[in-house]
């Protein structure tokens, strides 16, 4: 395999990895997002498998989750959630919180999907 193409398989390597759009890793990389497009069709890397093993890695990271008794006291269901990522992301979620929205931005942040 010549240099240009081992090249390009590691960056769309990257790129699919990443599960973040063409062009934000394009702009990373410095290279259009339609090349980016056009090597994975070349190179025959199909995104839904870098997501596959990606989602597959990030469970096997997480944490294990204690969930509080049904009698907990008022005191603890006042207690702010606290979800810490591989990479140092924080977000910390207050007792009344919307579902859909905190699942938006566990996805955003790199979480299962």
């Amino acid at each position: 395999m010549d240099e240009s193409r081992r090249i390009w398989r590691d960056r769309v390597a990257r790129w699919h990895r990443s599960g973040h759009s063409a062009r934000v890793v394009a702009e990373q990389e410095g290279v259009s997002a339609g090349t980016l497009y056009a090597w994975s069709r070349r190179l025959g890397m199909k995104q839904s498998e870098y997501r596959q093993r990606s989602e597959k890695a990030a469970l096997s990271t997480l944490l294990p989750v204690v969930v509080a008794p049904s009698g907990a006291t008022a005191r603890s269901r006042s207690t702010t959630l606290e979800i810490v990522f591989p990479d140092g992301a924080v977000v910390r979620v207050p007792p009344t919180f919307d579902e859909d929205t905190l699942a938006r931005v566990v996805r955003a942040l790199g979480g299962a999907r």
